[in-house]
């Protein structure tokens, strides 16, 4: 009885195991809802900062967002104080450039990529 209980302490740890997706696994699978964090260093500074984009539309192809209005100094900074706003500024990604976000490319200033999917 008593290693029955014990296992089943375990349980909750490897469910959410099981369920939590790695941003790979996210960004290959884009869901509308979805909030890719962005972390970048501004250009001439050492600072970390995070800048956020809202995704709004899936298609079989490729990803649309909306960026955030502002940039934040973390990464788990409140969505409902960045006003992701429908605008002229909406980007749209294929799924191939999409996994590209997950890479600092080269000859970037700012150092930018993909750190986080926070997903609701």
């Amino acid at each position: 009885m008593q290693k029955i209980l014990r296992r089943l302490a375990y349980l909750p740890l490897l469910l959410a195991c099981a369920c939590s997706d790695s941003v790979q696994e996210q960004v290959a699978n884009p869901k509308v809802g979805d909030v890719y964090v962005v972390q970048f260093q501004p250009q001439g500074t050492t600072d970390t900062r995070y800048f956020f984009y809202h995704l709004y539309r899936v298609t079989p192809d490729s990803a649309y967002m909306h960026p955030a209005r502002k940039d934040s100094p973390s990464a788990d900074a409140n969505l409902r104080q960045l006003a992701f706003e429908p605008s002229a500024n909406s980007i749209g990604y294929s799924r191939a450039e999409l996994a590209e976000l997950l890479k600092e490319q080269p000859g970037d200033v700012t150092k930018s990529r993909l750190i986080q999917v926070r997903r609701p």
